[in-house]
């Protein structure tokens, strides 16, 4: 029960994170949480493979806007010193539902192309899969996928950031999404692993976005 409780809260916090009209509602405390919870009920539970129960969502965004009101987030500028970038367009967004035997199948495929040198990234959730590829890799990819029934999404880039400084990985997110948003980029979607955040935004905002976070990490 302990570990569904913090799946529970991880999958609030990143969702929550990733929107700044959602975040900056939450640190303002000017937010309805029963209705915040019933909008991203279904993230949730997608990203926690399982039903959850509304007010088990309501808990623990009450619980991440404590966290949140009681430190300062830090300045783009001192989260993202001397932080590396790496850009890549053509990106497509592949997401296959699945359980664990057809995960195993699906991470042996992306293991395959990673093998001969892709530039594929994958991520893993409890019910589903998603793969960004560029447009080239996913064809061959979707060879092997297309019987998944996956759902694709193109005309995306990637930004990767891999950063120096120790601070919480949603206050990075967070920041690096107000960051993006008040210079009029939309973030799609944000994923992270122990050693970087990569952020998925729109192709034709690939640029602005890479000079813009190049600029504050100088």
């Amino acid at each position: 029960m302990g570990s569904r409780r913090n799946s529970i809260q991880e999958a609030v916090r990143v969702i929550i994170t990733r929107n700044p009209y959602l975040y900056r509602g939450l640190r303002m405390q000017v937010i309805n949480y029963s209705a915040v919870a019933r909008y991203i009920r279904d993230q949730v539970q997608d990203m926690a493979g399982a039903e959850v129960d509304p007010n088990t969502i309501v808990t623990a965004i009450m619980r991440f806007s404590r966290e949140a009101c009681r430190e300062e987030p830090p300045q783009p500028e001192e989260a993202l010193h001397g932080a590396r970038f790496t850009i890549h367009t053509d990106v497509v967004d592949i997401m296959v539902r699945s359980g664990p035997r057809e995960q195993a199948e699906v991470l042996e495929l992306v293991s395959g192309m990673l093998r001969r040198g892709g530039k594929v990234r994958v991520f893993q959730f409890p019910e589903s899969i998603r793969v960004l590829a560029t447009s080239l890799e996913a064809t061959e990819l979707m060879q092997g996928l297309w019987q998944y029934e996956p759902r694709i999404r193109e005309g995306y880039a990637e930004v990767a950031i891999q950063l120096l400084n120790e601070s919480s990985r949603f206050d990075r997110i967070a920041l690096l999404t107000d960051l993006l948003f008040r210079h009029g980029i939309h973030l799609v979607d944000a994923f992270y692993t122990q050693d970087e955040i990569v952020l998925v935004i729109r192709e034709e905002d690939a640029s602005s976005a890479f000079e813009l976070l190049r600029s504050v990490s100088r």
